[in-house]
């Protein structure tokens, strides 16, 4: 069965995305042999059509935390390369002489 929306965007989520959306029901119509009808096609009858009942299919349901993931990531490794960046240019490096005699 095809199925359009595999993937929505986020403005087509519904206000309610724990609900999914609404599959619309199938029409099915059966073919039976007769000549003597007016609603024939190719040597068929066309019969009453059944209509199935409607689907309510399940969404993935978005939490949209990944932009909060991204700021506390991007904030995380901005501040170890400031704080990395910073120590190297405020440190004194002093170069110690040993002496061999003690």
């Amino acid at each position: 069965m095809d199925v359009d929306k595999a993937f929505l965007r986020y403005t087509e989520h519904p206000p309610d995305a724990q609900r999914g959306w609404d599959l619309p029901p199938a029409v099915f119509i059966p073919l039976t042999l007769n000549d003597n009808d007016s609603h024939v096609l190719n040597g068929y009858q066309l019969g009453e059509p059944i209509y199935t009942s409607t689907l309510l299919v399940d969404v993935a349901t978005p939490d949209f935390s990944m932009p909060y993931n991204v700021i506390i990531f991007t904030c995380s490794l901005v501040a170890f390369i400031f704080g990395s960046v910073f120590n190297l240019l405020t440190r004194r490096f002093v170069v110690l002489k040993l002496d061999s005699n003690q």
